[in-house]
């Protein structure tokens, strides 16, 4: 009967298939597996009650059969028991790793809003089912939630590039890739009769956009469509209010949802939009001369999320607003502390780009953070998860075993950096890293064959010949261990410790103690090698030594920044203005310090010095234009603004007359010029922006990178 009942649901009689299944289950030596057959079919039939009440006494055995608990996670998701659902999939897929639960969950997950939770089962599901395209696009859409963009655009290679669908993941990826014109191409045509289903999602990823590239009244457009927004719409809303001048708007769409905030009681888990919502409401409130008004506002921005650079910046410039000087510098020393690198910085740009082109890269560097403050057993997990989302990539099993081995947990060491050596056993890191934990375990001559091993894959290895030169020389085999130190000094001739094991070798002479050491040239030479811990230890030195020096107190500054130390890099840089008034170089820096600060006013004040002092070139113009609206920004309501606008304008236009395909440029004399009323200037200036944009995203097409960021929003 069970084989007839099978062959009537793939016939498509499923109500003759549910009655010979029930007739087989009302005997009275009924199998298992007849029942387990009779849930599956009500399931088919969304009798969802019915199918529970035959499959919960199954599913909750110990030995529960995968089908059966795949089927009782279904009926459980069609009666909304969704945490049911997710315990009796997770249980299927213990007992069979690919069963359909893998993809039954990841596709529950997606559709009650948990995209990110949803991709760590749909991505193994579709790499072993390319054809499922629903569960594709749903796995693009975690991965895009995810920021892993290129996973996202492999999902969606080879699905109908038409579907509205594919259309806005698409355009979310564009997004993500800091190409917002390539979203506004790939939704501008649909947004004109969008289909229903895909409405919303067009029109909030087109107004975002639009916001991006400074078409505030793009934005709103789409905005103003949409019906019932909620919170998270509203934050685009004001946003777009707020970037087409209209401030009284911006702050009426965040009211209803920010005024009530602070004097509620905090909830365990606030969702990010809450954050969202206090910080834009406090900034606008700032911005309308309400500074003692946006305080609380910012304050609570700060608690919902303590790691946010963005917020602590707010807060201090509003609280350095209405008089409180003391506490607005506690909080732009924790905006400084939290902040890596300025936005306009060579170095962030470029971690920016890597990130959108490496994901796994970006979240090894998180959990690596997270060891450093402390958060061992948070690093570990994260970098189990990332594991599970790219299992190829041996690069978070190679950290694990770094952390685990540096924690004093060698043995759980081992087993990672063997996990890593198993993903890619041709590659020297792997070997290095289980010869590293081998040595640490005292296990010597394993240790020796692993370093033997990665040299004969790379013999320039930098970590191998510094640890296997360690090995031999414990074991006073120093000949071996010199040359490789020696090979070490080529590939690195600045390692201090390749330089002294060598100099023990060789029997040199130490410096002796007063000998004369040149820490100037040393910390100079150091900076141009791009060796900045190096560089600040040796300028500190330095400066100790020659204290009125103010070149050499510029170049700790330098050292001090690229290190992370703006506090003491701003210290540095104004006692060398101090010494030398006339140094444009000082002028520059400091107020490229107080730039990143968000001081605009002290900012232009330094940069315009520089720019006195010396030709300046565009760099340093377009740092003067952003101090000088920014300055602009700050001074709303104050006769002032006017003044500020001008000189903005100002630098812009010689920033543009020496780079004129400087796209930064003129994105930032457009909104100047929109600023100060000039509006068909300000829209000439903005097709330029947008012509050189496309050019730079072209190119970075054509060489294969993506170009990072949003555009400079002058503030």
């Amino acid at each position: 009967m069970i084989a007839e009942s099978l062959s009537l649901a793939e016939a498509g009689d499923l109500a003759g298939a549910i009655a010979l299944a029930e007739a087989l289950c009302a005997e009275d030596d009924a199998p298992d597996v007849a029942f387990g057959l009779l849930g599956s079919l009500h399931v088919e039939a969304a009798n969802f009650e019915r199918a529970m009440e035959i499959l919960r006494p199954l599913a909750e055995r110990d030995d529960a059969d995968p089908g059966v608990l795949y089927n009782a996670g279904r009926a459980a998701e069609g009666l909304a028991l969704l945490q049911d659902a997710a315990t009796w999939y997770g249980r299927s897929l213990e007992g069979q790793p690919l069963s359909p639960a893998l993809r039954a969950l990841g596709m529950m997950l997606g559709r009650n809003g948990r995209p990110e939770d949803a991709y760590v089962f749909l991505q193994p599901w579709t790499a072993a089912n390319p054809d499922d395209h629903e569960a594709r696009r749903a796995a693009a859409a975690g991965a895009i939630a995810l920021e892993r963009a290129p996973e996202a655009e492999a999902l969606l290679e080879g699905l109908p590039a038409d579907e509205p669908g594919v259309k806005v993941l698409r355009a979310q990826i564009h997004m993500q890739r800091a190409d917002p014109w390539g979203a506004i191409n790939e939704l501008r045509l649909l947004a004109a009769e969008p289909p229903p289903a895909f409405r919303g999602a067009i029109r909030r990823t087109l107004a975002k956009a639009y916001l991006v590239v400074g078409e505030a009244e793009g934005a709103l457009e789409q905005m103003e469509l949409l019906e019932d927004t909620g919170p998270e719409d509203a934050v685009v809303l004001a946003s777009a209010y707020f970037q087409a001048g209209r401030l009284e708007e911006a702050l009426d769409t965040l009211a209803p949802f920010a005024e009530p905030l602070p004097g509620s009681p905090r909830p365990d888990n606030p969702p990010p939009v809450a954050r969202d919502i206090v910080l834009e409401y406090g900034r606008y409130l700032h911005s309308a001369g309400e500074a003692a008004r946006a305080v609380p506002f910012l304050r609570l921005a700060t608690e919902l999320d303590a790691d946010s650079p963005d917020a602590f910046q707010a807060l201090g410039q509003a609280l350095a607003a209405s008089g409180d000087r003391e506490e607005a510098r506690e909080a732009l020393e924790r905006f400084q502390d939290l902040s890596r690198k300025a936005e306009d910085d060579v170095a962030s740009v470029n971690e920016k780009r890597r990130d959108i082109a490496d994901p796994t890269g970006r979240e090894l560097r998180a959990a690596l953070d997270l060891a450093a403050d402390g958060e061992l057993d948070r690093a570990l997990e994260n970098l189990a998860r990332e594991s599970q989302l790219s299992p190829d990539d041996p690069r978070p099993a190679y950290a694990a075993s770094s952390l685990l081995l540096d924690a004093g947990r060698g043995e759980e060491a081992l087993v990672a950096a063997e996990r890593a050596l198993a993903i890619a056993p041709e590659r020297a890191d792997g070997l290095y890293q289980r010869g590293a934990v081998l040595m640490s375990l005292g296990r010597l001559a394993e240790a020796e064959q692993m370093f033997r091993q990665a040299l004969e894959i790379q013999a320039t290895h930098p970590a191998v010949l510094s640890d296997f030169a360690v090995l031999l020389m414990s074991e006073g085999r120093d000949d071996e261990a010199t040359g490789l130190l020696e090979r070490l000094l080529e590939v690195r001739p600045d390692d201090p410790m390749a330089r002294n094991h060598l100099s023990r070798l060789r029997g040199d002479r130490a410096p002796a103690d007063g000998e004369h050491v040149n820490w100037a040239e040393n910390g100079r030479q150091a900076l141009r090698s791009q060796d900045f811990q190096a560089a600040e230890e040796s300028l500190r030195r330095a400066v100790r030594a020659d204290p009125e020096n103010a070149n050499l107190r510029l170049d700790l500054a330098s050292a001090l920044w690229e290190n992370n130390k703006p506090a003491e890099a701003e210290q540095h840089a104004r006692e060398a203005v101090t010494l030398e008034p006339s140094a444009s170089a000082a002028h520059r820096l400091l107020g490229g310090l107080l730039l990143w600060r968000g001081e605009y006013l002290r900012a232009a004040e330094s940069l315009e010095r520089a720019a006195n002092l010396t030709e300046p070139g565009p760099a340093l113009l377009l740092d003067l234009g952003r101090a000088w609206e920014g300055a602009a920004t700050e001074g709303q309501g104050t006769p002032d603004v006017q003044t500020f606008l001008g000189r903005a304008e100002d630098a812009y236009r010689r920033a543009r007359d020496l780079a004129p395909e400087h796209s930064e440029v003129a994105y930032g004399l457009a909104q100047v010029l929109r600023r100060l009323g000039r509006d068909e200037e300000a829209r000439a200036q903005m097709e330029r922006y947008r012509e050189l944009y496309g050019e730079e995203q072209r190119a970075a097409r054509e060489d294969g990178t993506a170009l990072p960021g949003e555009p400079p929003n002058g503030n």
